[in-house]
């Protein structure tokens, strides 16, 4: 999935009504590929485009976490000669550094944008531990990040 090259619009996500559990993600596209150069041309592309800034703390600091989703497709033949479609999904994602606003020398848009990587993070793991925990509630919907990783996460 790739956005637009000059897209700097907050991401919307939306309830997949075909597929219970999966979101749709306005004004991103799927690419098919065929090759794993194909597929290392799309990760090329997708972190030429992440945003980096530079801080007191990291002259190169994430700016955004980066989700690279590959859907696999196989069409096999049972014994009883019918065809079965296999699917597999795989997230890599890397996740942008939490830090500290006052050591970092985030201010502005830098500190808002820190604000939200912490507050990610915190409910990435608040996720995680309720998963671990079997709690009732899973507080996926409280991020954008939880919220299209929770097929993954479980």
């Amino acid at each position: 999935l790739l956005s637009a090259a000059d897209d700097v619009t907050r991401l919307r996500l939306y309830e997949d009504s075909a597929r219970k559990g999966s979101v749709i993600i306005q004004g991103l596209e799927e690419v098919q590929v065929h090759s794993k150069r194909e597929v290392y041309q799309i990760l090329e592309k997708g972190s030429a485009k992440r945003q980096t800034a530079a801080t007191l703390m990291n002259a190169h600091s994430s700016r955004s976490h980066t989700v690279f989703t590959v859907t696999v497709h196989m069409k096999e033949s049972s014994v009883e000669g019918e065809e079965v479609l296999r699917i597999g999904k795989l997230n890599l994602v890397d996740l942008a550094g939490s830090e500290n606003v006052g050591r970092s020398g985030a201010m502005d848009k830098r500190a808002r944008e820190a604000g939200n990587i912490n507050q990610s993070l915190l409910t990435l793991g608040r996720v995680i531990t309720c998963l671990v925990e079997r709690a009732p509630h899973i507080p996926y919907r409280e991020s954008k990040l939880t919220r299209l990783l929770q097929d993954s996460l479980g």
